[in-house]
């Protein structure tokens, strides 16, 4: 490792041919920390036109790398990034969000004055179709997202986990990199990690990172279906990480389940399944309306849609992953997922 190289920016990467350059604009385009800045692009040997485009665009941007990810998933891609990687930082970036210059500075200045083992600014969700700008209102709701990532105002201090997170990189090593089993949620299982030997992660609300989301409503819902999916993984190497929050979303769909099967066989489980709708959907409602009217009230049925993808995807893939667990599958769809 060069000493003289503050940061290494690592950027996780496949098919993105409609959205790499841009984010490489914004990154080149921060305000450098003293001792300078690397960009590392770790790309999941796409098929779309990205690896063009990246060989395209070295010539531009001199310092440039680019790696091969043969495994093609994001924790493979971060830790063939840090074994490269020559600065005392490492700063994992999204290629679907868009920083603000002083992002390198901000994240390097709180690490280096809490002497936390990783920190993390906040996300601010963005769209520009009805869909997407529902989506961006809904993971503002706590009752869709919980707390961490979300823009709390001015918050500073200690949290679970935060957006991409900035990391010394000899800790990372020491730490044992990313966990490579999984395939999603491996933020949350490192920063676990980070703090059950003593560390902690730390958010600056000061720093805001504009985040696209899905634009799609079933793409969503796939989203945090594989979200549920792994979230068992990491609950079951890490049992202390468990929340209520996290075995909501499997127990709201196992109670639509249950009382869907019943219904033909029963008038009151017909009645307890139109009562637990209809309060299911009262208590979204409300909350996606308090969410709308801020921005624009006409999106709350969106919102509606959007929350209950995220907690009927998530609750789904959690449930599928524990009944997996208990017949020994290992359903194809989620093991061979990459980025």
């Amino acid at each position: 490792m060069n000493p003289s190289l503050k940061a290494s920016v690592l950027i996780p990467c496949r098919n993105e041919a409609q959205a790499i350059e841009n984010c490489l604009r914004n990154v080149f385009s921060f305000d450098p920390p003293a001792g300078g800045f690397e960009v590392i692009v770790i790309d999941g040997m796409s098929d779309d036109g990205t690896r063009e485009k990246l060989a395209s665009l070295r010539n531009r941007y001199p310092g440039l790398t680019v790696l091969d990810n043969p495994s093609r998933t994001t924790p493979h891609a971060m830790n063939i990034g840090i074994r490269q990687a020559r600065g005392e930082f490492i700063i994992r970036t999204d290629v679907r969000c868009v920083h603000p210059k002083g992002y390198l500075k901000d994240l390097i200045e709180l690490s280096e004055r809490t002497r936390a083992d990783n920190v993390g600014g906040v996300l601010i969700p963005a769209g520009t179709t009805y869909s997407q700008r529902a989506i961006a209102a809904a993971y503002r709701s706590s009752l869709a997202m919980g707390g961490a990532l979300r823009d709390r105002g001015g918050f500073e201090g200690e949290t679970d986990a935060v957006y991409g997170g900035c990391f010394r990189r000899k800790r990372l090593i020491d730490a044992g990199m990313y966990d490579e089993e999984m395939i999603r949620n491996q933020d949350d299982e490192l920063s676990f990690r980070l703090r059950s030997s003593g560390g902690k992660i730390m958010q600056s609300g000061r720093i805001k990172v504009q985040y696209f989301p899905r634009k799609k409503f079933r793409q969503l819902w796939k989203q945090f279906l594989q979200y549920g999916y792994w979230k068992v993984s990491v609950l079951k190497k890490h049992p202390k990480q468990s929340s209520v929050r996290h075995l909501f979303p499997g127990m709201l769909v196992a109670g639509f389940a249950l009382l869907a099967a019943l219904s033909p066989f029963s008038r009151y489980a017909l009645y307890a399944l139109i009562l637990y709708t209809g309060g299911y959907l009262a208590s979204i409602e409300a909350e996606s309306f308090r969410i709308a009217k801020r921005d624009d009230v006409t999106l709350t049925p969106g919102v509606m849609l959007a929350i209950a993808s995220i907690h009927t995807g998530f609750g789904t893939g959690f449930l599928i992953a524990l009944l997996s667990r208990l017949f020994d599958l290992k359903p194809a769809y989620f093991e061979t997922l990459s980025r």
